[in-house]
């Protein structure tokens, strides 16, 4: 067997020859499976003659050879050759197949080759952040209008009231819908043009608007309507008092001194999860600027994929289902972050080789066990679903990328400030880099000046 290998970037294309008895049972082999599928006019099923087979389906015969042939030694082909695909994106070209005889190209991509940069000792900035009365009452604000009631009122409408309303849309190419629902002044539901005009009007009254713009999926204005809404109702929002009797309905203590050390506990477990995420994203972000190495495309698709994935279903918990255009906008905003989740993958692999970090198989299933619960399924049922779906790398990584993440937090330099202190020094750098681009701007002019001067003479 002969096998050259050609370097392209990332991209492997292996040419692979071979010759003999092997090829010729591989032939006769492929010929009999499709002798027991196909029907032929003139022959009864499972007696084509293999010269009629090899005629009538010559591009079938030659890809299924290639294919069984690749199936048995394409392991032992990348063991002989030190390759290693990144990903099962294989593909298969200029299959050429005489007697005997077999050729063809098979290509994918290998991992890229980078040193790595220094990652002890980042320097990273958070903002430290002591818990105030402001904080506490803040929290029981959002309780208490979590909790509150609606009572109807006989008042004009203002933002915050709950109005139920029927409405009647007519467009200007005849078609009319009307419908009734309740919905939240101030929100943002209604269109801002009719939206200033309910405000001020009671339950009862009525309003027209004129030449509303209609849009499309796309977004784009496709035609203008009237409005009709009658307004059928309106609410105004009663809060509950915060005392003792609330606290206890709603699971906070016995009373009001106790809830607010509650509440303050729930505030710093909030921010300490907020400041491990903060720290987490900015430790990648360092990572990340220090690279610039290529990515497998084929990771990079899959990534993507992904990403979308996570950007739909977050759409639909919104109750928004989203359209092929919405996704296919989310995809092309969403590459570069692909590209950089991919880079990443390399870059904290190659750290947890280097300091000796790996994922045991304990700490595999106590992870799918967690899994398991949050979808209320087994972990046997769990673990199958993941290993069909080819997601148990997936857990792997997540579990590693943790490891790697609390090694450089322990390794970092990490400099609390205040937010005046942080603010600061954000707009140092921001005044920094505007100095720098407009240097920058003078010198291109002067050299460009410089070029026309030059040619002048």
């Amino acid at each position: 067997m002969s096998v050259t290998v050609e370097e392209k970037g990332l991209v492997r294309t292996l040419t692979i020859e071979e010759q003999g008895e092997e090829i010729k049972k591989l032939v006769d082999s492929v010929i009999k499976e499709i002798q027991k599928n196909v029907n032929i006019p003139g022959f009864r099923k499972g007696h084509v003659p293999p010269a009629v087979i090899k005629a009538r389906y010559k591009s079938a015969v030659k890809e299924e050879v290639a294919r069984k042939f690749i199936g048995e030694k394409l392991q032992k082909i990348l063991e002989e050759n030190e390759l290693q695909p990144v990903s099962t994106d294989i593909t298969f070209g200029d299959i050429e197949l005489e007697g005997d005889k077999l050729k063809f190209k098979v290509a994918f991509e290998v991992a890229p080759e980078f040193e790595l940069k220094p990652y002890e000792g980042l320097e990273i900035e958070t903002i430290k952040h002591e818990i105030t009365e402001e904080d506490i009452q803040n929290y029981i604000d959002r309780l208490l209008d979590e909790n509150a009631e609606w009572e109807p009122a006989d008042k004009k409408i203002e933002e915050g009231d709950m109005i139920k309303i029927h409405y009647h849309i007519k467009a200007d190419s005849g078609e009319e819908e009307e419908d009734e629902f309740e919905v939240v002044v101030g929100t943002g539901q209604l269109r801002p043009e009719i939206e200033e005009q309910i405000k001020g009007k009671k339950a009862g009254d009525e309003v027209t608007v004129e030449n509303v713009s209609l849009y499309n999926e796309k977004g784009e204005e496709f035609g203008k309507a009237t409005v009709n809404v009658k307004i059928l109702e309106v609410k105004k929002k009663k809060l509950p008092k915060f005392d003792d009797e609330f606290v206890k309905k709603v699971g906070l203590g016995e009373n009001v001194e106790e809830a607010k050390e509650k509440i303050k506990e729930k505030i710093e477990n909030q921010i300490k999860i907020a400041k491990e995420q903060e720290l987490n994203q900015k430790i990648l972000d360092k990572l990340a600027e220090q690279y610039d190495f290529e990515v497998p495309t084929s990771l990079v698709k899959a990534e993507l994929e992904a990403l979308v994935q996570d950007y739909a279903r977050q759409l639909e918990s919104y109750g928004i289902k989203p359209n092929q255009e919405m996704l296919a906008a989310a995809a092309q905003g969403l590459e570069d972050t692909a590209v950089k989740n991919v880079r990443l993958m390399f870059v904290i692999n190659k750290i947890a080789e280097k300091e000796g970090i790996e994922v045991s198989e304990e700490e595999i299933n106590k992870e799918i066990e967690e899994i398991a619960k949050a979808y209320n399924t087994t972990p046997e049922q769990m673990r199958k679903y993941l290993e069909e779906q080819g997601l148990i790398n997936n857990i792997v990584y997540t579990l590693l990328r943790k490891k790697v993440l609390d090694l450089l937090k322990e390794k970092a330099n990490i400099i609390e400030m205040t937010k005046e202190e942080y603010e600061e020094k954000t707009k140092k750098e921001e005044k920094k880099e505007e100095v720098q681009e407009e240097a920058k701007e003078e010198k291109a002019e002067t050299e460009e000046k410089k070029e026309e001067v030059d040619e002048q003479k």
